[in-house]
């Protein structure tokens, strides 16, 4: 038995050294990876629609696919979901209820809502959806399940056929809620010795301004978008 072991590990050991070898040098590090290597992940869709692939879909075939791969996780015409921990509270739908809005002490985060720009939508259920198969959906699929929730949401008709070429002409209802936080930025000094307590007039001594202008650098620019009605 001690022999056959010891036999049947060399075995995998020298199938382990060849395949090391055959390996070495085929990815190194910083290596240029090809165009082709990288359409795969080269999917990022922006709020003006720029990236959007070819296709389309209905609010009837998405309602098809939502009932066998998404109502799991997102309940019933989207309006129920499982939590993921047992520290968060209620999570918030896909799809608005009766009353759901974001002002309040309690502002409900759903599409209907929240959401700025539609494109986005498509661009997050392409790369992250379904949960147990990301990135398996056909761009049909994609548009198809876009088309289903904007229209259960409200923000668009179920007789809409969504495309490349009216997704980004969509209005959301919160298009206009998001602002700029051009605060300025703080970089504190670590200490590890002998440190102030936060209520000390030394606490921030060691905090370092940053004076920059970021809404001219790394604030989202308003895309120019002709919304649909305008």
């Amino acid at each position: 038995m001690y022999v056959f072991k010891r036999i049947v590990t060399m075995t995998l050991m020298c199938s382990f050294s060849l395949w090391a070898s055959q390996s070495v040098g085929k990815y190194q590090l910083a290596e240029k990876i090809s165009d082709e290597a990288l359409q795969s992940w080269n999917i990022s869709v922006f709020p003006d629609g720029k990236n959007l692939p070819e296709g389309k879909g209905d609010y009837h075939s998405g309602k098809k696919l939502y009932e066998n791969l998404c109502v799991a996780c997102h309940g019933e015409n989207g309006k129920g979901g499982i939590k993921l921990d047992p520290y968060r509270g209620a999570i918030d739908t896909l799809v608005k209820r009766k009353g759901d809005k974001l002002t309040g002490e309690k502002p409900k985060k759903s599409i209907g809502t929240y959401w700025q720009y539609a494109p986005l939508l498509f661009d997050y259920i392409r790369r992250a959806m379904p949960y147990q198969a990301p990135k398996s959906l056909s761009n049909d699929e994609v548009y198809a399940l876009t088309a289903y929730l904007l229209a259960e949401n409200g923000i668009i008709s179920k007789k809409t056929v969504i495309s490349k070429e009216n997704l980004a002409k969509v209005k959301m209802p919160n298009v206009n809620g998001f602002i700029c936080d051009n605060r300025v930025d703080t970089k504190s000094v670590p200490c590890m010795k002998n440190c102030p307590l936060p209520d000390e007039k030394s606490f921030n001594e060691g905090v370092l301004a940053d004076e920059t202008d970021h809404l001219k650098s790394d604030c989202l620019v308003q895309p120019n978008i002709k919304f649909s009605g305008e």
